[in-house]
């Protein structure tokens, strides 16, 4: 039994000695606040029924009748029986709506201090089972959260949020099926609260790992016009465009986003700005946009210098970008002899930047078997065939592929 519960129940002695001398509540009310306190709720229950017979005015009556059944709702809970739990809190709902209605100033408040207590036990015990991932468990509690208070929809929140998280680890089969639930109960809260930000977003979310790409767009692009600055959401919209391919956009978005970061007041938020780099870089470089592409390993190699994985992606980045310029040089010769000798000095410069930063990683990284291959290839095309034999052969005594 809960601390606030005990506190209530400890209160109901001097309610019945106010009932008792004072005079103002009915002998059938006074009866069930004593069966309360001896936690025989069903006695507590058909006593008040008996007593609404007579006086079906009573306002206390119903009051007494939701408190009854409250704590029938917690009792079933520690005995494990959700579905008397769950109908008891929906009869203690509708019995404190009755009694306020009935008495909008004497029980108002009463009313609200009861029901947020059932509510509010029991979604924070959902919330404490999702974060210990007893999943089954969270989605009782939510429920019945739900059962007790259907005028927030917290619960129902936090139940999609559990099953899309669940989703993310799911089989296909099993996520598939998760998404659609989370959908279900999304689009149960948007009902009443069409306009709200977070939840459209995650339905969103939700329809693009349901490859319903479409709808998720035009979500997406109402968003961002009222949103764009968040960056969170602009973290969702790039799992779209991947899912579209849209990769340059996809680039663009995780500059925008280091752009937020660096000129918020979060500290924290620098350590994100080397991974929202490489991506911008990684995204850049699938669009084949490889100027841009450069451009952003680069300012993702100044937060960290010594990051090898980043250097390696810029060395392959270089390589594939001059191999890229030379092929074209080629495929123009004929039809534009001077086009095609820029592109080749072009792609020239670039593979000779790409054994710079290969020097340099090899130094950093003696180890690495696949930096010696990537700085023997980029030789290769330079035409450095001491370079390439000597760096190929280092790397097939690392990768032992001799």
């Amino acid at each position: 039994m809960t601390k606030t519960r005990v506190t209530l129940l400890a209160a109901l002695a001097a309610l019945i000695a106010l009932a008792v001398f004072g005079g103002c509540r009915s002998a059938h009310t006074t009866s069930a606040i004593l069966y309360i306190e001896q936690e025989q709720y069903q006695k507590a229950i058909d006593v008040i029924t008996e007593g609404l017979y007579f006086q079906p005015d009573d306002a206390e009556g119903y009051y007494y009748q939701g408190e009854a059944y409250s704590r029938m709702a917690q009792q079933a809970i520690d005995e494990n029986d959700y579905l008397l739990a769950k109908n008891s809190f929906t009869s203690a709902y509708g019995k404190f709506m009755q009694a306020r209605q009935m008495d909008p100033e004497g029980l108002t408040d009463r009313v609200a201090e009861s029901l947020d207590i059932n509510y509010r036990n029991t979604l924070r015990e959902g919330q404490t089972m999702w974060r210990e991932r007893h999943y089954e468990e969270a989605e009782g509690f939510f429920r019945l959260a739900y059962a007790a208070l259907p005028d927030s929809l917290e619960s129902v929140k936090s139940l999609a949020g559990m099953k899309i998280q669940q989703a993310e680890v799911a089989t296909p089969d099993s996520a598939s099926l998760l998404r659609n639930e989370a959908l279900t109960l999304l689009d149960q809260v948007l009902v009443t609260k069409p306009e709200a930000y977070r939840l459209l977003a995650d339905k969103a979310y939700v329809l693009t790992q349901l490859d319903r790409t479409d709808e998720a767009q035009v979500i997406y692009d109402q968003l961002l016009t009222e949103h764009g600055d968040d960056a969170e959401l602009l973290l969702d919209v790039v799992g779209l465009y991947n899912k579209q391919q849209r990769y340059a956009d996809a680039g663009q978005l995780f500059l925008r986003i280091a752009d937020l970061y660096l000129n918020d007041t979060q500290p924290d938020n620098d350590e994100q700005l080397k991974g929202l780099y490489a991506e911008a870089g990684y995204n850049f470089r699938l669009a084949s946009d490889y100027e841009r592409a450069i451009d952003a390993y680069g300012l993702a190699s100044e937060q960290d210098v010594t990051d090898v994985q980043i250097m390696l992606e810029r060395q392959q980045l270089y390589l594939q970008y001059g191999q890229d310029l030379l092929m074209k040089s080629t495929e123009t010769m004929t039809s534009d002899p001077a086009a095609a000798a820029r592109l080749k000095t072009d792609g020239m410069a670039v593979l000779q930047r790409g054994v710079e930063v290969g020097v340099a990683l090899t130094n950093l990284a003696p180890n690495n078997a696949d930096a010696f291959l990537f700085l023997a290839n980029t030789q290769g095309l330079l035409g450095d065939e001491t370079g390439y034999t000597e760096n190929m052969k280092t790397y097939q005594e690392l990768s032992g592929n001799q």
